[in-house]
């Protein structure tokens, strides 16, 4: 017999629409918060073909697979860090996950680094990022400096609201697994995930994956490999 497919919940959560995919299974594995990249939204999740592949195996798992738009491109603001928290607060009560995960695409890498550090989610595991943008110094003369100005109030994100200022100590004891692709042009990882790398080997369980292609690319969405690291951090 087929197991009964997932099922899709549309909720509201601090105003920002999100989108739930829950497995039908007598007990969960845990909860995976996609933390999505610009021009993306909660729906992202199942429309992007790279994501509902990821989406179809950690459902197949047992995982609660859920986004939210997050104010959309919002580039780590304060109010899309609270959107996630918000959201994985939810859906914790609705379904009874102990284990919380982070999947962070792109610009995504921001909010997932700032609630990893912070600590803000109760149960929260680890963190696992594709092409993850981590230094927001290095949008500064880019197409994508407004957009940041207009996420953060009409100014650039200073001190440690940008990932890549952070204290290591901030991160002691944390998981992350990067899916980097070094043709990546957009977001470079010697500019961005390379240099956070180095600094948290000492403080924190760091591993990379090397994917092909540019940013994003369809081989840095990797199903398999991303189930079997969550499930090692479940234990």
């Amino acid at each position: 017999m087929q197991p009964a497919a997932p099922e899709v919940v549309e909720l509201t959560v601090g105003g920002q629409p999100a989108v739930a995919v829950v497995p039908d299974v007598e007990e969960l594995s845990g909860l995976v918060l996609y933390v999505h990249g610009a021009g993306e939204d909660a729906g992202s999740l199942q429309a992007g073909d790279d994501q509902a592949r990821v989406t179809a195996r950690l459902t197949s798992d047992g995982y609660v697979v859920a986004a939210s738009d997050a104010h959309l491109d919002a580039f780590g603001n304060a109010a899309s860090q609270q959107d996630y928290v918000d959201l994985a607060a939810e859906l914790t009560r609705r379904y009874g996950t102990t284990r919380t995960f982070l999947l962070a695409e792109s610009m995504g890498g921001v909010a997932g680094l700032q609630l990893l550090a912070g600590d803000r989610i109760p149960g929260l595991l680890g963190m696992a990022a594709i092409s993850p943008l981590v230094d927001l110094d290095v949008i500064v003369g880019t197409d994508y400096e407004t957009p940041v100005r207009r996420a953060w109030g009409g100014r650039l994100p200073t001190g440690t609201e940008n990932p890549a200022e952070l204290p290591a100590e901030a991160f002691a004891g944390t998981s992350m697994r990067f899916y980097l692709a070094a043709e990546d042009e957009l977001v470079v990882s010697a500019q961005n995930a390379d240099p956070l790398v180095s600094r948290l080997q000492e403080v924190a369980d760091v591993s990379v994956v090397a994917c092909e292609g540019g940013h994003i690319d369809p081989s840095c969405f990797q199903p398999d490999d991303l189930a079997d690291w969550f499930g090692g951090l479940a234990g």
